[in-house]
């Protein structure tokens, strides 16, 4: 199984976490790791790590907010230290969650599979696709 730790700034970590709790429940090999204003990148490095080390698993997938922010990095770092293991930035809940339920996978194809979910879970509403049926259908 693979170990999925979600680190961002400030609480996205635990935000992202809580909307997966609410949806999924608890989950196994499940860990968030905020970076909060009053940690050093050191801090946030050792928390990382001890996050990790709850885990008993064959490799870790991290998903981070910011590319090439101190999450990121750090998480980068111990992914290399660790091997078998992957870094995501731009993380969303949905990609997530799929990641989730799909877990025997190794890392490299998790992330894939990440960052695909993750793609086509970006989407806009458009009002005017909404007016146009209504329109059609009223007229019938």
């Amino acid at each position: 199984m693979t170990g999925i730790i979600i680190s961002g700034h400030g609480n996205f970590a635990t935000g992202l976490l809580s909307a997966i709790k609410l949806v999924m429940g608890n989950q196994e090999n499940l860990e968030a790791v905020d970076f909060l204003e009053t940690h050093s990148t050191e801090e946030l490095k050792s928390n990382i790590q001890r996050a990790m080390d709850k885990m008993n698993v064959d490799g870790y997938l991290f998903f981070t907010d910011i590319s090439g922010g101190s999450p990121f990095k750090s998480c980068v770092e111990l992914s290399l230290k660790n091997g078998n293991s992957e870094v995501i930035a731009g993380s969303n809940v949905p990609m997530i969650m799929e990641i989730l339920i799909n877990r025997l996978d190794n890392p490299k194809i998790l992330m894939n599979k990440a960052i695909e979910i993750g793609k086509d879970q970006i989407l806009s509403f458009d009002i005017n696709k909404i007016n146009k049926k209504v329109e059609v259908s009223d007229g019938i």
